[in-house]
C-alpha cells in the first residue's frame, strides 16, 4: 500500500482525480480512509457532484430539492468538499422517506392480497419522493423485507426510473432477491360471443422478479403497471396462492 500511495505522490493530481472518478462511493469512501492524502482527494466536489447527479436523476434535474434545499454550483475547484456534505444529507433525507413507504406497506395484513390501488398509491409516493435507482436497491431489495416491497420497488423502476435491464438485473442479484416468486391475480370483464358475455375470468399466476425484468412475464408487468382499467377490473398481489382466495368469478385459471 505504500508503494502504492508513494507512486500516487508522483502523479499529476488531475489524473488522480480522472481515476477516482471511475469508483463508486464504497470504493471512494474505503480509499479515503487509507491516509490523509486520499482523505482530501476523495473529498473534493470534482467526484462527488456526478456521484450525486447519477444516483439521484430525477432531483439533479432541478437546482433544489423539495425543501427548498439550495445544491451547490457545478464545482471544478479540487479543495471545494460542498457536494460530498449534500452526498451525505441527502442519503440520510432518502432514508427517510424510502421508510415511510415501507412503514406505509407494512402495516398491511401479511395473509392479505395487496390490492392494486394500494401498490400503485406506494409507487406513486416513491415518485413524488424522487427516489433514485439506488435508494430503491438499498432500501426496498432487501431480501429480509416482503417480496411485495420488491416488487413495488421494481415496478417503480421500470414505470418511472427505466434503467437498463442489466442493471435492474444486477441490483436484483447483488441483492438476493431475483427469484423471490409472488403472487399476481387479476380479473378480467367476460368477453362477447354471439351476442352474449362471457363469464368474467380470473388468472392467477406465480411469478418471479427475474422473469418480470427478463420479458418472460410481460403480460403480467402490463397488468401491475397498468392496474384496473378497461377490461381489467381487479388486479391485486400476495405472498400466498390466490387462486384459492374468494372470487367473484366463476372461472379460475392457474398458469
Amino acid at each position: 500500500m505504500n508503494s502504492i500511495l508513494f507512486s500516487c505522490n508522483y502523479l499529476p493530481y488531475d489524473i488522480i482525480l480522472k481515476i477516482s472518478s471511475s469508483l463508486q462511493v464504497i470504493d471512494v469512501c474505503a480509499l479515503s480512509s487509507c491516509s490523509r492524502f486520499w482523505r482530501k482527494l476523495c473529498g473534493s466536489d470534482i467526484l462527488w457532484e456526478p456521484l450525486f447527479k447519477e444516483r439521484w436523476p430525477l432531483l439533479s434535474a432541478f437546482d433544489f430539492d423539495v425543501d427548498n434545499t439550495h445544491f451547490p454550483d457545478a464545482q471544478t475547484d479540487e479543495n471545494s468538499q460542498e457536494w460530498r456534505r449534500f452526498y451525505v444529507m441527502q442519503h440520510k433525507e432518502m432514508a427517510s422517506r424510502a421508510s415511510e413507504v415501507i412503514k406505509y406497506l407494512t402495516r398491511w395484513p401479511a395473509t392479505l392480497p395487496l390490492e392494486a390501488g394500494e401498490y400503485l398509491h406506494a409507487v406513486e409516493t416513491m415518485r413524488s419522493k424522487r427516489l433514485g435507482f439506488q435508494d430503491v436497491e438499498l432500501f426496498l431489495f432487501k431480501p429480509n423485507l416482503s417480496v411485495l416491497l420488491n416488487l413495488i420497488g421494481l415496478i417503480y423502476c421500470i414505470k418511472h426510473l427505466k434503467p437498463l435491464r442489466e442493471q435492474i438485473l444486477d441490483a436484483l442479484m447483488r441483492c438476493g432477491i431475483s427469484e423471490q416468486l409472488v403472487w399476481v391475480k387479476w380479473l378480467t370483464l367476460g368477453r362477447w360471443s354471439q351476442g352474449r358475455r362471457m363469464r368474467d375470468e380470473t388468472i392467477s399466476r406465480q411469478v418471479s422478479l427475474v422473469n418480470i425484468v427478463t420479458g418472460k412475464e410481460d403480460a403480467v408487468l402490463r397488468v401491475l403497471q397498468r392496474g384496473v382499467v378497461h377490461e381489467v377490473l381487479r388486479v391485486c398481489i400476495s405472498t400466498i396462492d390466490l387462486a384459492y382466495t374468494p372470487c367473484t368469478s366463476s372461472s379460475i385459471r392457474n398458469y
